[in-house]
Formats: C-alpha cells, sequence, structure tokens
C-alpha cells in the first residue's frame, strides 16, 4: 500500500512538473518564437520605411560616369579553381538624397570626389563576376550604398541607382 502511495506522489509531482514546463515553455513562446517576435520585429521596421514620402521629394545626385577595367574571376565549375576575366564595367552612378540634404551632399563630393571615385573603383575590381553580372545588381549597390553612407553621411544617402550599366568581356 506505501508503495502504491508513492507513485501516486511521483506521478502526481511528474504530471505537475510537466505542466509547468508546458506553461513556461509556452511562455517563451509566445516571446521569442513562432512569429510572435518576427513579427514585431517587420513591424517595426515597416513604421520605419518612408511609404507616405511622395517619390517627387527626392533628389538624384549624379557621382559620376565610371568606365572601369577589371580582372574579376569566374569560377570554374569543371576544374575548381578561379580563372581571371578582365571585363570593362560602364554606368552612371547616382546618389538618392531628400531635398534637404542636396546642397550637404554637393559640398561633400567637391571636397571628396577622389575618395568617392576610389570606393566605386574598388568594389566593383574587388565584386566577382556573378555579383558584377547579376540584373539587379543587389550585392554591388549593397556594397556601394554602405561604402559611401562613410563618405557622404550616414543619415544623408537613402540609396545608390546606377544607370546604363553594361559589362563586357575585353
Amino acid at each position: 500500500m506505501d508503495l502504491m502511495i508513492n507513485i501516486a506522489a511521483i506521478d502526481r509531482h511528474r504530471v505537475a512538473l510537466s505542466c509547468a514546463l508546458a506553461l513556461f515553455s509556452g511562455a517563451l513562446l509566445s516571446q521569442t518564437g513562432c512569429g510572435g517576435r518576427t513579427e514585431a520585429r517587420l513591424d517595426d521596421y515597416l513604421e520605419e520605411l518612408e511609404f507616405d514620402t511622395p517619390l517627387e521629394t527626392v533628389k538624384e545626385i549624379p557621382l559620376g560616369k565610371f568606365k572601369i577595367h577589371a580582372a574579376v574571376h569566374q569560377q570554374d565549375a569543371s576544374q575548381g579553381s578561379a580563372t581571371p576575366i578582365w571585363v570593362q564595367i560602364r554606368f552612371s552612378l547616382y546618389a538618392v538624397v531628400a531635398p534637404n540634404d542636396e546642397s550637404a551632399v554637393l559640398r561633400v563630393m567637391k571636397r571628396h570626389q577622389g575618395t568617392i571615385n576610389d570606393t566605386v573603383m574598388g568594389i566593383c575590381r574587388s565584386s566577382s563576376l556573378d555579383d558584377l553580372d547579376d540584373p539587379r545588381l543587389s550585392t554591388l549597390k549593397t556594397r556601394l550604398t554602405d561604402d559611401l553612407r562613410l563618405v557622404l553621411g550616414e543619415k544623408v544617402l537613402r540609396q545608390i541607382l546606377a544607370d546604363d550599366y553594361s559589362l563586357e568581356a575585353i
């Protein structure tokens, strides 16, 4: 009889412990997983975007026309090595800024045009053929935006646009 009572007591403790563990893990999931926390982060991000701003309220400032020769590497699947290919990259580059930041960007460009040119050429020359051949130029524009923000201003530069882009083997 004592053995049965002890087993029943142990089973009650197991059930209570299981219930407490389930409640605790449920509380954790509602805080960090299963979409609860992710939705909050997405909402925060969407609030930061400027959906109400009309397109007419941005200025596109030309940063220059570029014609860059580079030896880029193309992965050779059969040999497992990268072979250099000489290419010519041509494009016009624009900085997208708010209208009230235009004069500040123009002043910075006047002083640091050489740095801007060196940054653009360095990024293009260090990019892979896949990055340069991407129709959307996603990686290239991201790298350009990140590095040019350091020159033009973190909060000033909204986006980088590339126009008349061409990539040719030479």
